[in-house]
Order: C-alpha cells, then sequence, then structure tokens
C-alpha cells in the first residue's frame, strides 16, 4: 500500500430519514443500447446533465488514486426529491465498477453511518456530504478516504424504483422467514419466505427499506440482491419495453456523463456488458469497523488502510495492467 497517502487525519449509528434503494438506471440504459443508436442518442437527450458536476477534487493529489484505464467507477446516489433542499443526505451510496478485462459489473455499497473525514467540514457521518456539498463533496470524501478514483456520478429520485420494477413484470429474490414476517407484519404486505419470491415494484421498494428488522449491513445487503435482480430481468425484457422506461425516468436523473459519454457507454454495453457478470462488496468490510458512540451519534469506525486494501484488491487486483495512478 505504498501508494496510499500519509498525512491524513487518524480515522478510528441513528436520526429517521426518508430510506431509499439503489436504481440500475444505467443497467436499463445499457440493454436499450440494443434499440438502435440514433434512438438512443434522443433518449440522451432528455438526462438532466449538470453541466457544472464533477470537478476535479481539491483535497487529493488525483495521480495517486487508485485507478485503471480498464476499470470506469460511476457513483449512483439516492437522495430524497421530496425535500426542498436538493442537497439532502443521501441514504444510499453505490458504486458501479464496470470492469473490461475480466468482463464483470462490480457494485460497491458504501454504508451512510461510516465515521469519516469530510473534506473542510470535519469528521461526520458518511451521508452527511451530500446535504453539505451534494454529489461533487460525496465523491470528493469518498476519494479522500478511500482512495479510489470515481469517474462520473448519478443521482437519483428512488421514487421511480416501484415503476420500474413494475414494468418489468416483478423481481425475483430469495426472501427469509425473518423477512417476510417482518413485511407482513409491519407493512401488510401479503409476502411468503423463500428462495424464489417474486415481488412487485412496491414489495420491492419494502423489501429494500427494511432496516430495524437487524442492520444497516443486510439493509444494503438486501439492495445489491434487488439491483442484480433488475439486471438479470432486464437482460431478457423487450427492447420497447426498456426503452420507455427509460424515456419515463431520464427527466429526473441528474448527472455529469455528457450525451458522448452516455452513447460510448451504451455502445459498449450493446456489444459486451450486457453478459457481464455481476459481483457486489460492501464498505466497511466485516473486520475492519467497530461500532462507536459519537458526538451522540452511533457510527461505524473504520480501519481506513484495511477498507482501502480490500477495495483497490476487489477493484482491480486481477487487472494485468493494474495502476495507482489516473487514467489519461
Amino acid at each position: 500500500m505504498e501508494d496510499i497517502k500519509s498525512g491524513r487525519p487518524k480515522h478510528r449509528r441513528k436520526k429517521h430519514v426518508v430510506l431509499k434503494i439503489f436504481l440500475t438506471l444505467i443497467a436499463l440504459i445499457l440493454v436499450a443500447a440494443i434499440a438502435g443508436g440514433s434512438y438512443l442518442y434522443h433518449l440522451m437527450g432528455s438526462f438532466n446533465y449538470n453541466e457544472a458536476g464533477h470537478k476535479n477534487n481539491v483535497y487529493v493529489d488525483e495521480s495517486k488514486l487508485f485507478s485503471s484505464k480498464n476499470v470506469t467507477n460511476i457513483l449512483f446516489l439516492g437522495v430524497d426529491r421530496r425535500n426542498a433542499d436538493q442537497n439532502s443526505r443521501s441514504d444510499t451510496m453505490m458504486m458501479l465498477s464496470i470492469d473490461r478485462v475480466n468482463k464483470k459489473l462490480k457494485l460497491t455499497s458504501f454504508l451512510r453511518d461510516s465515521w469519516v473525514y469530510i473534506p473542510d467540514h470535519g469528521y461526520a457521518k458518511l451521508n452527511a456530504s451530500c446535504s453539505w456539498g451534494g454529489a461533487q463533496l460525496v465523491m470528493d470524501t469518498l476519494e479522500y478516504n478511500f482512495n479510489v478514483k470515481i469517474d462520473h456520478y448519478v443521482l437519483v429520485d428512488f421514487e421511480m424504483f416501484k415503476n420500474i420494477v413494475n414494468k418489468l413484470g416483478g423481481i425475483t429474490v430469495e426472501v427469509t422467514e425473518k423477512e417476510a414476517k417482518y413485511m407482513r407484519n409491519e407493512v401488510h404486505l401479503d409476502i411468503q419466505a423463500g428462495e424464489n419470491v417474486k415481488l412487485d415494484g412496491n414489495e420491492a421498494l419494502w423489501y429494500c427499506r427494511i432496516r430495524y428488522l437487524d442492520s444497516d449491513f443486510m439493509r444494503t445487503q438486501r439492495q445489491r440482491k434487488v439491483i442484480s435482480a433488475i439486471i438479470e430481468k432486464a437482460k431478457s425484457t423487450p427492447i420497447p419495453t426498456l426503452v420507455e422506461m427509460v424515456q419515463e425516468i431520464l427527466p429526473d436523473v441528474e448527472t455529469d456523463l455528457t450525451q458522448s459519454e452516455l452513447m460510448k457507454l451504451a455502445g459498449g454495453a450493446a456489444l459486451s456488458y450486457i453478459r457481464y457478470d455481476v459481483e457486489q462488496m460492501r464498505i466497511p468490510v466485516d473486520g475492519t469497523w467497530k461500532s462507536k458512540r459519537i458526538k451522540g451519534q452511533d457510527v461505524l469506525s473504520l480501519d481506513i488502510e484495511k477498507n482501502q486494501q480490500l477495495l483497490y484488491d476487489f477493484l482491480y487486483t486481477k487487472d494485468e495492467e493494474k495502476t495507482t495512478q489516473k487514467s489519461e
């Protein structure tokens, strides 16, 4: 770990907020790429493009961030658009990494209660970075603490989620007896336990919102299960249905990806990405954190260096051209 920066502050749960889940928007766009370039280009124009978004991170030496020309990292943020404050706290922070060497899509969840250093603000829970500085500060914070280069971001309102799942005809996931009982008793949904339980949009949303049954760790695991299920279902969904979904949701999506970048991403998907396997991980990793109470808050105190190394191993170790230098 010789490239991990030194000199950072040493890094050694819970106000109720609206809980959202991660929407696999890019998965739908990637599959829709098969519909044809000209129509897809028209769809790309519906995005809420943030021209000022994603500036260079002034808090780190970007040349020393973990990155590779063979891996693209896209951060997905879920916020409550019903809140008048556009920089409301993000309860879902998940990075999609497209690994073109090993032909994998890698999903990394960052737990919101992680106690990290937020540049210009000091130590706080990770999700506070969104309310204090929007997507830019979230990216700066993740890069500062975990030493990984984030190439782009997509910010969504997850109220769209139910319609997406419904248009896909529902998804199938494993539901435990405890989870099924919780959904029956707490939200009055007639869900039975099983390995292949079909959920509609509302059921899938509540499944991802389960938190107090166990922990934030299990909540993000459920989110990743649902994301993987959506990706798999999208692969076998008729193109017209995918195009219709994309057309409906794009105006409510904010991103720093330009039309040309989106077209390039979608073009690669039509040829390759849609067939990639999906792998998952979570930060912090088991055994690298402790529960603590700091400033009246229940937080996750992380071993930052261990999580840096494990994230690097997950994203880049099998890349024969791995590098810690910024890709040109």
